[in-house]
This record gives structure tokens, C-alpha cells and sequence, in this order.
């Protein structure tokens, strides 16, 4: 009796802690929550939308003494390639209810950025932190989350792709190691700057081409410049001042699967900060040279803020 009362309570425990290994995904079968638009079609519909005000938490923190971390000494790699493991540990994979994948940012040790056509209609995710290969349950540094605890932006508008920004809150801090770390946020003197012409370097285990079919079992990056809004919106009229677009000359982009993550951003101090949410590529498939768009993280810092009570 003994005996099973002790089985009985390490079963509870385990079923009661929020971090704790999953190995029954079947990453194969996962579907992709990205959306595609067709160049050169929707010039009539664009409209800007003022932005709202919100009010910062007198609580709100940052986390400039630890974020921004990573590690590229080994990885000077632009093309599309495998990065150092762990060289982004605020990367993070979103397993939304049991089907759809994408990615998002650790932020602070509660929340993870992302964008809202991520969580939009969502029940539960199931969040990845510390991952190299995500399908690989038994990856050393690695935790999994269940939450169903998210705010997307009340104005986010899926027929636009608009306000596609959204925070996601871990029940349970988590502690930062080296696989395991926050992303800088911008400041509020980066708004107003536009960052054309600067390296940025988008992440995630989206498709690695437009030949495959499913997520890239390692993660990625890819270096490429940021291009005038003007010229990417000269593609998808669609494109706001909230938006941030890259130039992919060459197949160098974000495809399926990559959702939600970071775009990184190199500051002159050796840490990054994320200046963008991957957003939306072109329907013609991720390597044929057209723009990549992210959610502007400088436009929705007071939002950010208000949210999740995280500063830059």
C-alpha cells in the first residue's frame, strides 16, 4: 500500500509541474500557421490604422543585465544555414493545440513573444525553450511548457496581417541558463529608426527550401538587410509603418514554420535585441526573392509593456 501511495504521488508531481519533457509530438504531421500573400494584388485595400496608447505598468521590468546573450563566434554563416546550438536561447518553438507549429522570443522569465495569426483561436501551446533539434524530447538544457494563458492584439486583422503581434505567459518562471535566455527589447530610442540598409538575421525551424515539406529538425538563421518599406510595400500593398520587411535577394528568407520568431539585430555593446516578429512571406514559395515582412517591435512597445510588463 505504501509502495503505491508513493507511485501515486510522483505521478501527481509529475503531472503538476509545468516544465517537464514531452516525447509523444509527432513532429511530422505538424501543420504551419503563415500566412502568404500574392504580389502585386492588394494595392486597393491598404488602409493605416492609428495606433492606440497604452498604459506601462508602474511594474513593468527589464532585462538588460542578462538579455541578448548569444553566440555566433562560430557561426559567421549567411545563406540560410544551421546555426551554433544554442547561439539563440531565446528562440523558442510554439506547438499550437496538437497540429500547428511556429516560433516566438523569450522576453523576460514569463513571456514569449510571437505574433497573433500564431495564437489566434488557439486553446493551449505547448512551449519549447532551450531546443537545438526540436524533435528531440531528450535534448539536454531543454524544457516544455503547457499554457493557455496568451493576449494577442486586440486589433490584429488576418485579412491585412495587421497588429500581428501576441505574448504568451508561462505559468511558472523559468530559470535563464546558457540554453535558456531573454531577448532584448528595442527602446524607445529606436523608434523613428527605420534600420534600412542594417544586417538583421531572422531564426527559426521553419522549411529550409521550398522543396520540403516539413520544419527544418535543426535551427536556422539567415543573414539579410532590411529594405524601405516603400519597396516591399511596392510588392504586397500591404505594407504599414509597423511593419519591418527584409530583402531575401538570393533565397535568403523565412519560410513555413519560422512564424513568430525573432528577427536579431546586432547592437554595437555585442548583444542583440529582436527588431522584428516574422510575419509573412509571398505566396509564390520562400525562395523566389520577395520580401519577408515582421511585425515593427518599436511600434508596439507600450503595448508590449502594458502586456506583458516588459521594457526595453
Amino acid at each position: 500500500m505504501k509502495q503505491f501511495a508513493l507511485l501515486l504521488l510522483l505521478a501527481v508531481t509529475a503531472l503538476a509541474s509545468p516544465y517537464r519533457p514531452y516525447r509523444d509530438i509527432d513532429w511530422s504531421k505538424i501543420k504551419f500557421r503563415t500566412p502568404k500573400v500574392p504580389p502585386h494584388t492588394l494595392k486597393l485595400i491598404k488602409h493605416d490604422e492609428p495606433q492606440e496608447t497604452y498604459e506601462i505598468p508602474s511594474d513593468a521590468k527589464n532585462f538588460r543585465a542578462v538579455c541578448g546573450n548569444g553566440n555566433r563566434a562560430e557561426a559567421k554563416i549567411v545563406g540560410g544555414q544551421e546555426v551554433v546550438p544554442h547561439s539563440w536561447p531565446w528562440q523558442v518553438g510554439v506547438y499550437i493545440d496538437g497540429m500547428y507549429f511556429c516560433g516566438g522570443s523569450l522576453i523576460s522569465d514569463t513571456t514569449v513573444l510571437t505574433a497573433a495569426h500564431c495564437t489566434d483561436g488557439a486553446s493551449f501551446f505547448r512551449v519549447v525553450l532551450g531546443a537545438h533539434e526540436i524533435n528531440n524530447g531528450n535534448e539536454a538544457g531543454r524544457i516544455e511548457v503547457t499554457t493557455s494563458d496568451f493576449k494577442q492584439h486586440n486589433r490584429y486583422n488576418s485579412f491585412l496581417i495587421s497588429n500581428d503581434i501576441a505574448v504568451i505567459r508561462l505559468p511558472e518562471p523559468v530559470t535563464f541558463t546558457e540554453t535558456i535566455s531573454p531577448v532584448c527589447l528595442p527602446t524607445s530610442d529606436d523608434v523613428g529608426n527605420t534600420f534600412v540598409g542594417e544586417m538583421v538575421t531572422p531564426t527559426g525551424w521553419g522549411r529550409p527550401s521550398d522543396s520540403t515539406n516539413s520544419i527544418s529538425p535543426v535551427l536556422r538563421e539567415v543573414d539579410a538587410p532590411v529594405m524601405t518599406n516603400a519597396d516591399c510595400d511596392a510588392v504586397y500593398g500591404i505594407v504599414t509603418d509597423s511593419q519591418i520587411c527584409i530583402d531575401t535577394t538570393g533565397g535568403k528568407s523565412t519560410c513555413n514554420g519560422d512564424s513568430g520568431g525573432p528577427l536579431n539585430y546586432l547592437m554595437a555593446d555585442g548583444t542583440y535585441k529582436t527588431l522584428g516578429i516574422t510575419s509573412f512571406g509571398s505566396s509564390a514559395g520562400c525562395e523566389k526573392d520577395y520580401p519577408a515582412a515582421f511585425v515593427r517591435v518599436t511600434a508596439y512597445l507600450d503595448w508590449i509593456a502594458s502586456n506583458a510588463k516588459v521594457i526595453g
